[in-house]
């Protein structure tokens, strides 16, 4: 039977602009750095009893399942609850999942990495990079920078929001996808949005062309690239591009309502805005490596990285080089989320880290997984809401 979802609903993109009741931030400042006493034991316990609570209350239909990682100073909690697929086994916290566009921040952190070593410009026209042929059929081609491809000013049409292209992957979930395909569909389905550096859309057409320019500059493929730079220094071990490299242990079922996505090509969110495999505790070894000190060598590096636009902040959704910049409870965040549910979220002050993953990317679980991730967030930072749990 065919299976019509609209995917301008599901499309889950920017963390801050799906969180429901968080603020978005209009700021500009610097993260500063956690110097927050260790929690005691007792205060541990009940934070831990807190997140257990809300892991199990979020998975009730049509979730099935849902992992959660949280760091802090003196603190840790590994959970999960609900199952691996319908009708299987449990669910648990070290099982692997999709990570959809949380990857857009490992690849700008790739990127940005590169741009460190000097085999990359931020600044510097995509042409330098890319076919000629290729930056002739692309709108303003000429125009856009990297830069702008990372931060979502290119003003590229995104193919993700063509319906026809949504439809085509649920029918066939077998196709094997290149990602000139992927540009190829946004160039023939759509105009620009706006000349470059007029604005801010969120883009996946953008991330993709990323991937093909970080390849020619490194002269590397990207998934070398992802495990040279990042997965390896971080000790990041059940991380993988998916269909580039082997799997790495047991990955858990996305379901797009009753359709289990498991076997689903993955080529089709597998180069530059998404693909990485990931789990709880990997997501959050890298905000925290990112937060402190471990991926860049200079610490402007991260302050390039965290800078919000100022087209994106008009817009409504700060958004800097591949991560989004939001307000918790009054305090500052970065992260970033994915379409099949996975969540990444760091706040620099605190020291508080938030991984994980929802296993439903249906319109109608939105909401909940959206507050499960905001309350998460509050209970880490020891300010949970007054009803927790009774609304879950």
């Amino acid at each position: 039977m065919r299976s019509k979802i609209s995917h301008r609903v599901q499309k889950s993109r920017v963390l801050g602009a799906v969180l429901a009741g968080v603020v978005l931030s209009g700021g500009l400042a610097a993260p500063a750095l956690a110097r927050t006493a260790r929690v005691p034991a007792a205060g541990q316990d009940t934070t831990n009893a807190q997140l257990r609570c809300l892991l199990d209350g979020v998975v009730t239909p049509p979730v099935p399942g849902a992992i959660l990682t949280v760091t802090g100073p003196g603190r840790r909690f590994d959970g999960a609850a609900g199952v691996y697929e319908l009708d299987g086994r449990a669910l648990r916290a070290s099982d692997a999942f999709r990570t959809a566009s949380v990857t857009k921040t490992m690849t700008a952190a790739v990127a940005l990495r590169l741009a460190e070593r000097g085999d990359l410009r931020l600044d510097a026209p995509i042409g330098r990079y890319l076919d000629r042929k290729l930056v002739a059929r692309i709108p303003y081609g000429s125009r856009i920078t990297v830069r702008q491809l990372l931060d979502h000013t290119a003003g590229l049409y995104d193919y993700v929001e063509n319906e026809k292209w949504f439809q085509y992957v649920l029918d066939h979930p077998d196709k094997t996808w290149k990602p000139r395909e992927l540009v190829d569909w946004a160039l023939r389905s759509g105009k620009p949005y706006f000349a470059p550096a007029k604005g801010y859309h969120y883009s996946d057409t953008g991330y993709v062309l990323a991937g093909l320019v970080i390849e020619k500059a490194a002269k590397k493929p990207l998934h070398r690239l992802y495990r040279s730079l990042l997965l390896q220094p971080l000790k990041m071990d059940r991380t993988y591009l998916e269909w580039w490299e082997p799997h790495r242990g047991p990955r858990a079922h996305s379901y797009i309502g009753e359709r289990d996505t498991y076997d689903f090509n993955p080529t089709f969110d597998t180069f530059g805005g998404g693909g990485l495999v990931s789990t709880g505790a990997d997501l959050n070894r890298f905000m925290r490596g990112l937060f402190e000190g471990k991926v860049f060598k200079r610490p402007a590096t991260l302050r390039t990285m965290l800078r919000s636009t100022p087209q994106s902040v008009k817009a409504g959704a700060p958004y800097g080089l591949g991560i989004a910049r939001l307000t918790v409870a009054g305090e500052t965040a970065y992260g970033h989320n994915g379409f099949f549910g996975a969540f990444q979220v760091y706040v620099p002050k605190k020291g508080v880290a938030v991984t994980g993953t929802v296993t439903q990317s249906q319109l109608g679980a939105k909401k909940e997984t959206s507050r499960f991730i905001e309350n998460a967030l509050l209970v880490a930072l020891g300010k949970p809401p007054a009803d927790l749990c009774k609304r879950q």
